[in-house]
């Protein structure tokens, strides 16, 4: 047989075998990935392969979520920006004040799991516990999507503007939380 018929008829023969392994392994019933159930806990593991930030932000979003009864990706769309946010609200029967309440929890949950998967502890936790209760969502939301590449507890408050622009310098004795000191003379 020559070169010539020879190189089509392997071509073929290669393209019914990637068919054939394309079909063994399930091609033919394809569907879309199921989205997941943001009301279940992430697993811890795949919590403590990520970076702080990313973490908070992924349970925060499933905890928001959940609390709004919708789907993660769906609402991570809508709080790109105040306009798709008031159409998602509109869209859902939702208040503002719902959604920032939603949202708030969601980053409650997040300082939990961050916790539980030991990505922050002591000072850290409990900063970041004051910023959940007590930082507006919006900007709590655009500081942790800024600091995508530095995965600090310092970083996110400098992007907040500090402790004092956060009202945690109102903490019931910020002097008995150890590094308050270090930590807020390192800030504008």
């Amino acid at each position: 047989m020559s070169a010539r018929v020879r190189a089509p008829l392997v071509a073929l023969a290669a393209s019914i075998g990637l068919i054939a392994v394309y079909l063994a392994f399930g091609g033919a019933t394809y569907g879309p990935t199921q989205v997941a159930d943001p009301c279940e806990a992430r697993d811890l593991a795949l919590l403590e392969q990520r970076d702080l930030f990313d973490t908070l932000a992924l349970s925060s979003l499933d905890g928001a979520a959940c609390e709004l009864g919708v789907d993660r990706e769906e609402l991570a769309l809508a709080l790109a920006d105040e306009e798709t946010t008031q159409q998602f609200a509109e869209d859902n029967q939702i208040d503002a004040e719902d959604i920032e309440n939603a949202v708030r929890a969601g980053l409650e949950r997040a300082v939990d799991d961050a916790a539980a998967s030991g990505k922050v502890d002591g000072f850290e936790e409990t900063v970041l516990r004051q910023v959940a209760a007590n930082a507006p969502v919006g900007a709590t939301i655009s500081a942790l999507q800024a600091l995508s590449d530095d995965d600090s507890v310092q970083s996110l408050l400098e992007e907040l503007g500090g402790l004092q622009d956060l009202g945690l310098d109102d903490l019931a004795d910020p002097g008995n939380i150890p590094g308050y000191d270090e930590l807020n003379d390192l800030l504008p």
